[in-house]
């Protein structure tokens, strides 16, 4: 496909100026991956993992309880049974547990039953005391990770493009990319495998990667880009079971996928499992079992869909400004709902956010920033107050007593978060006519976190109802619901409009012309 001078460019008004770069953002091919090796710690875990499957000792893997989580658990339990390792265990705690992370008795229950070695998926980092004991119990442990680091390292075999002097030029894959670089790894050291073999011959591995990066809203930038990338064509195609039988059952056309479809519908059917059975349903190849136990899950999905907006008005009903900031308290949004409505305040108000709620005898809080600030740290000068704490920039949480909630209330208006002067969205609106072939501006897709579709403007075009739909200078053009009818029938108007992933056209905004 020829690209045109008009994209090239407005890629360098993104800051994407070198020609190389923008060849990797718009065709990005797989040996564009970066040298997993190049990661501190990959060397040791891949040693240590090669040598626990030919010892044949018991493996078992330890995720969190996110779709990255489950994503994470399931690619790195079928790698290591496919590389030669026996039966390996999965544990992913139950979204009700009130622990965060690796759980010391359940560590010392391991031990006794004969685990020789746990491996962490996107979780663990912020686990010093769990590693200390798990080296106290002779138990082997290995923590792969992509949260911050909050203070001391565990002392064990750690990997995480977070770390200082990680040395990987990528730092914020999700869980899944980090599990998914240690994959290539292990089959590269084990086996003398590509990672353009991997991919063809294993390409779920991608696919699985792409739900963790996409569920934890990831920057869809440079080595995230290409997993979703990858990993979208791949679900797409149908080419494993049980992602196949989801779309089906969801009622989404594969080959229209988008992020915005996995975000808004998709994966809330993961969430309405538990998670360890969230990781044998992406594993299951038995199709009728999938097909009902889907049907099943859809049930508890829509009606998890009906109680959303419902929670994000409560959210805003019991918001509250402080210290720069909107928190929101209550014991009306349903623990379930976290992520979402603190998700909801955030783009409502575009200030950081936080949704704190009850659970068990805690509250629970997940906190959101903008683009510009360092929320998770700005909220470690209360790490004092908090019982568990840790995240991202942008995303974090953290769990606080109940006699301790007024307390950092108080420390918020004490202590406001410094936010830049202007905290307006800035979107570039650039003008291209629809009368050329656009079908390179689909290249810039996927869409989603760190990558906005793009604000396009076409002057003095004519639009018309042609049939069932509508035309733009001929040309065939999406016009939503909340601009119909046209203000002015067979009218000029400048059109601001954006392009698809799948290439069509869809109206953003009309100014009739006079």
């Amino acid at each position: 496909m020829k690209i045109s001078n008009e994209l090239l460019h407005y890629l360098s008004l993104k800051g994407i100026t070198d020609p190389d770069d923008q060849r990797r953002f718009l065709l990005p091919r797989l040996t564009d991956h970066y040298d997993p090796f190049s990661m501190k710690g990959m060397r040791e875990t891949v040693e240590g993992l090669r040598g626990a499957v030919k010892e044949h000792h018991k493996i078992l893997v330890w995720g969190h309880a996110d779709l990255d989580g489950i994503a994470s658990a399931a690619m790195f339990k079928f790698a290591l049974e496919d590389l030669g390792a026996e039966k390996v265990g999965v544990r992913i705690p139950s979204r009700e547990v009130e622990w965060f992370g690796l759980i010391p008795d359940e560590l010392r229950e391991l031990k006794a039953s004969g685990v020789d070695l746990v491996v962490t998926v996107d979780i663990g980092v912020t686990n010093v005391a769990e590693a200390a004991l798990a080296r106290e119990l002779g138990l082997g442990l290995i923590i792969t990770d992509h949260h911050e680091l909050m203070g001391k390292a565990p002392d064990t075999i750690l990997i995480n493009p977070k770390l200082p002097q990680s040395g990987y030029p990528w730092p914020q894959l999700a869980g899944a990319g980090v599990v998914l670089k240690l994959v290539c790894a292990l089959y590269q050291y084990m086996v003398g495998m590509s990672v353009e073999e991997l991919a063809r011959l294993r390409p779920h591995y991608w696919m699985f990667a792409a739900l963790g990066t996409i569920s934890d809203r990831c920057p869809l930038l440079d080595e995230n880009r290409l997993i979703v990338r990858v990993g979208l064509d791949h679900i797409r195609a149908g080419e494993w079971p049980s992602l196949e039988i989801w779309l089906e059952e969801m009622g989404f056309e594969a080959e229209r996928l988008t992020v915005f479809d996995l975000y808004s519908r998709a994966i809330s059917v993961f969430y309405a499992a538990e998670p360890e059975e969230g990781v044998r349903i992406l594993l299951s190849r038995d199709r009728g079992w999938l097909r009902a136990r889907y049907a099943e899950l859809k049930e508890r999905a829509m009606k998890w869909q009906r109680g959303k907006q419902w929670m994000i008005e409560e959210a805003e009903r019991s918001a509250l400004h402080i210290g720069g900031m909107v928190i929101s308290v209550s014991e009306e949004i349903g623990e379930a709902y976290l992520g979402t409505t603190t998700h909801a305040l955030r783009e409502r108000y575009n200030r950081p956010a936080i949704v704190l709620v009850p659970k068990g005898n805690l509250w629970h809080a997940e906190c959101r920033g903008l683009e510009q600030t360092d929320l998770l740290g700005y909220l470690s000068q209360f790490e004092s107050i908090f019982l568990t704490f840790g995240g991202h920039r942008k995303a974090c949480g953290f769990t606080l007593r109940p006699e301790n909630l007024e307390e950092f209330l108080r420390a918020l208006e004490a202590n406001p978060i410094q936010l830049p002067q202007s905290q307006d969205k800035e979107e570039i609106v650039f003008e291209l006519g629809i009368e050329k072939d656009l079908k390179d501006w689909a290249l810039l897709a996927p869409f989603g976190e760190g990558n906005c579709s793009p604000r396009l403007l076409a002057r003095g075009v004519h639009i018309e109802e042609a049939g069932e739909g509508y035309r733009a200078d001929g040309i065939p053009i999406y016009l939503p619901f909340a601009l119909r009818p046209l203000p002015q029938p067979d009218g000029r108007f400048d059109m601001e409009y954006t392009v698809k992933a799948d290439g069509t056209i869809r109206v953003l905004r009309l100014v009739p012309i006079n």
